[in-house]
């Protein structure tokens, strides 16, 4: 049950999220291949080890095919080198998701879950790919594929899931990164049955203190 709820946080969110369908063989409408990937991940890579810090606004929009339906939501997310994430609902409902150090604290309506990753394979990939995403460090995730196209604005990663663990979570995750600044603009988390949801990152704060209190665990 509580993997079942924080899985839907993440999907939710939903997160975290989302992957996979299998990888085309065109590129998406907008974009082209990118010829020499090798570039990109030395540029994402170096701009990786300049960021300390993500500070944003995001919203979140979650598609049910069954439903024909969308349900959105609102909050705060920040990133803090290496391994921290707080991903903080504020509207239409509050809920707390919280990655520190290979632990993962979930709060609703007062309500708190911690889960220790390194009991669980799954939750350990769970918990690698979203760190990856904000980071910029996908291509070397040996749990998805990835395959990276381009337009004049932005980089668009496509991640498919190479393992059982998380093709049974997910079909597909694409992530938009911004070329001005090499920072992740969109989520787009795509579940097996059909459903995704998209996280859009605005309003985004590179490098600004963050203090180690936003990622408690208790």
């Amino acid at each position: 049950m509580l993997r079942r709820r924080f899985v839907q946080a993440i999907a939710t969110f939903s997160l975290i999220l989302g992957f996979f369908l299998p990888a085309r063989a065109q590129a998406p409408k907008g974009f082209a291949d990118v010829t020499n990937t090798s570039l990109l991940q030395t540029s994402l890579a170096n701009t990786a080890k300049n960021t300390q810090t993500i500070a944003s606004d995001f919203s979140q929009l979650k598609h049910m095919k069954m439903m024909n339906d969308k349900v959105s939501s609102k909050g705060k997310f920040f990133f803090k080198k290496e391994d921290k994430i707080r991903i903080e609902y504020t509207s239409p409902f509050q809920y707390l998701l919280v990655m520190s150090g290979g632990q993962i604290m979930v709060r609703d309506e007062n309500k708190t879950n911690k889960i220790n990753t390194r009991n669980s394979k799954t939750m350990q990939s769970v918990n690698k790919v979203m760190m990856d995403c904000m980071r910029g460090t996908v291509f070397t995730n040996k749990d998805f594929a990835v395959k990276a196209y381009d337009n004049k604005a932005q980089y668009l990663m496509q991640m498919t899931p190479v393992n059982s663990s998380m093709k049974s979570l997910f079909a597909r995750i694409d992530v938009y990164i911004e070329k001005s600044d090499n920072s992740v603009s969109k989520l787009v988390m795509n579940e097996n049955g059909g459903d995704f949801t998209e996280m859009i990152f605005t309003n985004k704060k590179i490098n600004t203190h963050l203090s180690d209190a936003l990622f408690s665990i208790r």
